[in-house]
């Protein structure tokens, strides 16, 4: 309500004024009437008494009951100011409750996920189907991570498992966000048997998209088959185009999923000679026409093999001004900046050092700094050995 209106209504005490001005004329004029009862009987008027004074609109200035009309005339105030009162707050309290029970859904579906067996699963996306759902995407992603945690306890699926796993691999070819988690699960615990030459086909296969084909060439990374690596490196020999930059990354990562890592006294002698082919296959391409795939071919000699031909090139990743001239966005630099102090820290690179302890005092970012202070934490560093056994 507005100041002139407010000062309208409170304008009535005026009129109360004067009703209250004859009120207390009137009670004046009693008194005196009851002064003079005796010589002037007369006085005692009749209109002395006045039933206006008791309306109910004095006992609130301001607000006026229903079909009560101010004396200035103002206008009343209008009912329809009640009405967002009357739907906002509902509405409100609809919202909150709508969106509390949306959480304890997802909540409840995603825990009841998690507690299937990879079986179950499994049976879950052959009755579900591979429709463009939301479910069928969640199923295949805990799918997915009940694979991974199998691999790490040496875990594998059974011929029926594998078989059945192998059908959605096939209905999912339409949907790429299932068919992505199905054939990681495969690579990571299906029978090797039935596993490979299925996947092998899809390189083999000259129809074959590059999605599918990046897909493909996971699965055989993560199967960690030595049987694996004639296809990739047969595959590898095909994709030397600029434009098949991001396959061939793929493949020179599956080749070191399959032979990289430390070796173990007790790898036979026979898959020696294989880590050696394969860290020479990744040399190669230190210089490869793609900066993604000679960085991160560095990254892998350096972390899986413990070799340092690529040294040169992880110096650079530790320069701000180097990583944006590669036009990367912050977070890629960052990324880029701490693998790089990482293998250089694990390759024992003296002359990098100056260069961490830049980084460990700057503010910059706080994951490079963390990143350089554990790097710092193993100095003196080693001196550079080649390990190519």
């Amino acid at each position: 309500m507005s100041p002139a209106e407010d000062a309208s209504h409170v304008a009535a005490p005026d009129a109360l004024t004067q009703w209250g001005g004859a009120a207390s004329g009137a009670s004046a004029s009693g008194e005196g009437s009851a002064g003079s009862a005796v010589t002037s009987p007369e006085v005692t008027s009749p209109e002395v008494t006045s039933p206006e004074v008791t309306s109910p609109e004095v006992t609130s200035p301001g607000v006026l009951s229903p079909g009560v009309i101010p004396q200035n005339g103002a206008p009343l105030k209008k009912r329809f100011f009640l009405l967002p009162e009357l739907f906002i707050v509902p509405l409100l309290v609809v919202t909150v409750l709508v969106t509390i029970m949306v959480l304890v859904y997802v909540f409840f579906a995603s825990a009841a996920e998690e507690s299937r067996s990879i079986g179950r699963l499994i049976a879950d996306l052959k009755v579900e189907g591979v429709l463009d759902r939301q479910t069928p995407v969640r199923s295949a992603h805990s799918l997915a991570i009940l694979a991974a945690g199998m691999e790490a306890r040496g875990v594998k699926l059974d011929e029926k498992d594998t078989r059945a796993l192998i059908d959605v691999f096939h209905q999912s070819r339409g949907n790429a966000a299932i068919h992505r988690y199905v054939v990681l699960a495969l690579g990571r615990v299906g029978q090797e048997d039935l596993v490979l030459p299925l996947i092998e086909s899809v390189l083999a296969d000259p129809d074959s998209e590059t999605g599918a084909r990046i897909e493909a060439v996971r699965g055989l990374g993560l199967s960690r088959s030595v049987k694996a690596v004639g296809a990739l490196e047969k595959e590898l020999r095909s994709c030397e185009r600029s434009e098949d930059w991001e396959l061939r990354a793929g493949i020179l990562q599956a080749l070191t999923n399959v032979a990289g890592g430390p070796p173990q006294p007790s790898v036979a002698a026979e898959d020696r000679p294989l880590r050696r082919e394969v860290a020479g296959v990744l040399r190669r391409y230190l210089d490869d026409q793609s900066p993604v795939v000679a960085r991160n071919v560095a990254m892998w000699l350096a972390e899986s093999f413990q070799d340092p031909s690529g040294v040169p090139t992880l110096r650079r990743l530790l320069d701000w001004k180097y990583l944006e001239a590669q036009k990367l966005t912050p977070e890629e630099q960052a990324l880029y900046l701490c693998r790089a102090i990482e293998c250089l820290s694990k390759l024992g690179d003296e002359e990098s050092l100056p260069k961490i302890r830049e980084h460990a005092k700057e503010n910059r970012n706080y994951k490079v700094k963390n990143t350089a202070l554990r790097a710092l934490s193993s100095v003196p560093f080693p001196k550079i050995e080649s390990v190519r056994s």
